[in-house]
């Protein structure tokens, strides 16, 4: 499948957005969400000051071994992203171990995670699994 890219330039930096859409239901349609992330990536960086580029793929979000999700990763530790825009948290991943590595890439290289839809970021939800990580874990025999 092609992916959609959509260019709005002026003077300054341009942020470049990363949107990345699974599904693993029957409505494939992820144009229907374009407008709702337009509307995100103009309040977050102003209007004409980003581009996107779509990850889209039909898979589970428990298949560590996404064709476009590793693309992703690859691209974001490359540094050609400033920011990751998804519907929710858990498009990202279904399995907390691989969310939290996607969050690890994205923050050792300086990339916003932006999700438009559920009651936050990926950011607080990352930090919440970290501090139980911490909490529970830090000094024992777990492995």
């Amino acid at each position: 499948m092609k992916g959609v890219l959509i260019i709005m330039v002026v003077a300054g930096k341009v942020k470049k957005a990363a949107f990345y859409c699974r599904m693993n239901h029957s409505n494939h349609d992820y144009t229907q969400f374009l407008e709702e992330i337009q509307k995100v990536l103009d309040g977050r960086y102003g209007a004409g000051n980003w581009k996107m580029t779509l990850f889209f793929e039909i898979e589970s979000g428990t298949n560590p071994n996404r064709k476009k999700f590793l693309q992703l990763k690859s691209e974001i530790r490359a540094g050609k992203w400033d920011a990751v825009v998804t519907m929710k948290a858990d498009t990202i991943a279904r399995d907390w171990k691989q969310f939290m590595e996607f969050m690890e890439v994205c923050k050792e290289n300086s990339v916003e995670v932006i999700c438009t839809r559920g009651p936050e970021d990926a950011v607080p939800i990352y930090k919440r699994i970290q501090q139980f990580v911490r909490d529970y874990f830090e000094g024992s025999d777990c492995p």
